[in-house]
């Protein structure tokens, strides 16, 4: 049974393959690519893919002992003595703020995704970008302004500056939460994975399954070494699905238009 009838508080929406449509392959490979002449003078490329790869984990598996910028960082340079954590900090932003910028031609805007969100905040909705939090607040406010909702009145962004935990843990969604200063039955969580979003179901949020099509490659490297690690022994099916479709259905499910 669904909550078509429910009054919502706060969207929480999910970004990749939602809001922007991407092929998480050719993403990672780019990023890596662009981002590598930022650090070769201390890693050859195939140690840099490494290691991005595998501090990426980090993150995804973090428990909340610190933030994921955190968790991401001092695995990146365990090894390195040559390389601080205040150096890679600051090389990784002048990526950010420089060459990252080249990967919008990547992604391809949900055209809906801006009125359905403009429609929520007239309606009096938070919003919160639950986009899982592996990117730095530069890096998630520039690829927000490729989906161009910059200068929409966003309540939350979930980054690796100030999130503490990645999809699909419950402490993720309950972190939000806090923050937006919501109770989970005054929410519901849009996004395109039957786990990774559709998990929010278990704190009592409802949960819509937006269908983009996923039959054209986006998922990818990404999806298999880092999605599939965060979701390991879950099965779809375990969570509860209020609603499907696509970001129009969405509209309507939350006012009944």
């Amino acid at each position: 049974m669904g909550v078509t009838f429910l009054v919502f508080k706060a969207l929480l929406i999910d970004f990749d393959n939602t809001l922007v449509l991407f092929n998480e392959d050719q993403f990672l490979v780019s990023y890596a690519k662009l981002a590598y002449p930022y650090l070769q003078d201390l890693f050859d490329e195939s140690t840099f893919f490494q290691k991005l790869l595998q501090s990426t984990l980090q993150m995804i598996h973090n428990d909340g002992r610190m933030t994921n910028v955190e968790a991401f960082t001092h695995h990146f340079i365990a090894d390195t003595s040559a390389l601080s954590y205040d150096e890679c900090i600051n090389r990784f932003q002048k990526f950010y703020e420089g060459s990252f910028h080249q990967l919008e031609s990547t992604v391809t805007i949900v055209p809906y995704g801006r009125p359905l969100i403009e429609r929520a905040l007239k309606e009096g909705l938070q919003v919160a970008i639950a986009t899982n939090p592996i990117f730095p607040e530069l890096a998630t406010q520039i690829r927000i302004g490729w989906a161009n909702l910059a200068d929409l009145d966003i309540s939350l962004m979930t980054h690796a500056e100030n999130m503490s935990y990645c999809k699909p843990r419950l402490e993720y969604y309950q972190t939000i939460l806090d923050m937006i200063n919501q109770e989970p039955e005054n929410c519901i969580m849009a996004g395109n994975d039957p786990i990774s979003d559709m998990a929010a179901s278990d704190l009592g949020i409802a949960t819509f399954l937006v269908d983009l099509d996923q039959e054209q490659g986006r998922l990818g490297i990404l999806s298999k070494e880092v999605g599939n690690s965060a979701k390991k022994g879950l099965q779809a099916s375990q969570y509860r699905i209020d609603g499907s479709g696509t970001l129009c259905d969405l509209e309507h499910f939350l006012f009944n238009a």
